[in-house]
């Protein structure tokens, strides 16, 4: 037991720890990171606080109010399952530290349950964010008796256990096909991003049955609970399906001691015989990937062989060389391209959510896009507005500009020892991470024109815009990393700890947008003085094309100025 714990202990500290380098502390810097992320999705939170407050407090005297209850917890477990089942395989399931944890002086059964206790440790913590956003404030409208919140506790560990049963049946197989495809990061990569796909869909698709999306624009917290409590209640005839949320709420909200005793000890047999299933499934399937590991057979792929007659050598010029190599290097590890890929499709989704969130919101018989589209002023501000948005949200997510040197890991001392003009390799660097950028940004602006109806030439005005900034930005956060680049790491998720460089990108882009904003409002009031002058509106894009420009040369300047210093001070 006492090696167990010590294991479950470093492999949760590993997960999460952020490692000093240099003596430099980061505490900081992840503080600051963790304040941002809480302040995005505090308003979330709140508001779904305020729902369920008002949910319970109209289910009062409901004669379903036990489905209803069933139904929430249900909707605990579909969020913790869509956190937690990426988690699943990559850290139960992928067995790239074989090699290391098999030295242990302990069984691999140990290992294993190990493993599969930090997944559940984090499993727990996304239940108790969401218990204390829906369960909590329900409970509270509800006016519920003592044994309901008692029993909250207990709910914060019996509600992963679903979860890691329907993640384990989803996980093995996927795990199957990813270890059959061996050394193919390509198509590891594609699955890892069909999984997230997949997984977007069903959870828009969720939150758009239960009203959370299209809702009208000027819904009250009070209109969306009775909309939901609606929804909750049709759904609730089925609550008896999920037998063991059934018996869970049932005891939370019983009457008498009998009720809660019987409903209480009926779901805890049955969440225990679901952990029993989840290792009598996984616990073998994690020693047959442990052998294929170990025994180097995951592949199964015969190499096809060749005569010299077959090979040819293609000649390139340096810098194309080193952008092709580093696209195969990011392809490749799985973890990364799956990590770069996501960071470049976040941007498109966000504007194509916006779009749908628009459409779907009904205000005076229409949607609010078409009320929108009707205001003289929506084709001065929009593209400025989300020209801003794409500035900070592009900036911070790309993580092939944000973490360019760390991702190299250990190959950044082969670079050191090659004769290779290190300025032409940085620009490599910032060519590949630009273009990436780029890539992303053309398909936004094509959405944003056809989604959002902006003009087509102003689409255009917002990608060069944004091909500027982001090869100003490119160079800074190369710089960045360059200083202080997280290396030696065994999965690239380590190097994601690195969290100054995600705040300095995310600062960077906030210094952008600002910069926009400041112009544009400058000029939109002008513009408005005018009675819509459109000189005022060419003198906007003049300044904001031209502020890029020189911002793009500027930081490329102080880039090649300063990396040579920061790339010597580079040592194993």
């Amino acid at each position: 037991m006492k090696k167990y714990l010590s294991l479950v202990k470093l492999l949760f500290i590993q997960q999460y720890r952020v490692k000093p380098q240099q003596g430099k502390r980061k505490k900081g810097g992840t503080i600051a990171a963790y304040i941002i992320l809480g302040v995005c999705f505090l308003p979330l939170l709140v508001g779904l606080f305020s729902s369920m407050y008002f949910l319970g407090s109209f289910s009062k005297g409901a004669e379903n109010v036990e489905n209803i209850a069933t139904m929430l917890i249900f909707l605990c477990q579909g969020v913790v399952l869509m956190f937690g089942i990426q988690t699943l395989i990559t850290n139960v399931f992928s067995t790239k530290d074989a090699d290391k944890l098999l030295f242990l002086p302990m069984r691999s059964a140990t290992v294993f349950s190990a493993k599969l206790t930090v997944v559940y440790l984090n499993e727990v913590i996304t239940t108790a964010v969401m218990i204390i956003a829906t369960l909590l404030p329900f409970g509270i409208g509800l006016s519920a008796g003592p044994a309901y919140f008692i029993l909250l506790i207990l709910a914060l560990v019996l509600i992963p256990m679903l979860p890691m049963f329907v993640g384990s049946i989803v996980a093995i197989p996927l795990s199957a096909l990813i270890s059959k495809v061996g050394k193919n990061g390509a198509v590891k990569t594609f699955l890892q991003i069909l999984l997230f796909a997949i997984i977007m869909v069903i959870y828009l698709f969720a939150m758009y049955e239960l009203g959370f999306i299209g809702a009208s624009d000027d819904a009250t917290d009070i209109d969306n609970a009775q909309m939901l409590l609606e929804k909750l209640s049709s759904m609730g005839r089925y609550a008896k399906y999920i037998h063991s949320d059934f018996t869970l709420a049932s005891a939370m909200l019983g009457v008498t001691f009998g009720t809660v005793a019987v409903n209480l000890l009926i779901t805890l047999a049955e969440n225990a015989l679901l952990f029993g299933l989840v290792l009598l499934m996984a616990l073998p399937f994690y020693h047959k990937m442990l052998t294929l590991s170990v025994e180097g057979g995951s592949s199964g792929r015969k190499r096809k062989k060749s005569g010299t007659a077959d090979l040819q050598v293609k000649k390139r010029g340096v810098l194309k060389e080193l952008i092709i190599t580093d696209i195969k290097r990011v392809v490749r590890e799985s973890q990364m391209g799956f990590q770069c890929i996501l960071s470049l499709i976040i941007l498109p989704l966000m504007l194509g959510l916006f779009a749908f969130a628009f459409s779907m919101s009904k205000v005076d018989g229409g949607n609010i896009l078409d009320l929108f589209r009707t205001e003289p002023l929506y084709q001065v501000i929009a593209p400025v507005a989300f020209l801003a948005y794409m500035s900070l949200l592009g900036m911070t997510s790309n993580v092939l500009g944000i973490f360019p040197i760390s991702r190299e890991n250990k190959s950044i001392y082969i670079i050191k020892s090659l004769p290779l003009d290190f300025n032409k390799y940085l620009l490599a660097k910032v060519i590949l991470s630009t273009s990436a950028m780029v890539l992303s940004d053309t398909v936004t602006c094509i959405l944003a024109v056809v989604l959002l109806g902006i003009e087509w030439y102003y689409g255009i005005l917002m990608l060069v815009t944004m091909a500027l900034l982001c090869f100003g930005a490119m160079c800074i956060t190369t710089l960045i990393d360059l200083k202080n680049p997280k290396l030696g790491w065994t999965n690239f998720n380590q190097s994601l700890k690195n969290a100054s460089n995600s705040w300095l990108a995310m600062l960077v882009g906030a210094i952008c947008m600002g910069a926009i904003a400041v112009i544009a409002a400058a000029c939109i009031v002008g513009y408005v003085f005018t009675s819509g002058g459109w000189y005022m509106l060419m003198i906007m894009w003049i300044l904001i094309i031209g502020l890029s420009v020189g911002f793009a040369a500027v930081c490329y300047k102080i880039m090649t100025g300063r990396a040579r210093k920061h790339f010597e001070n580079i040592e194993p």
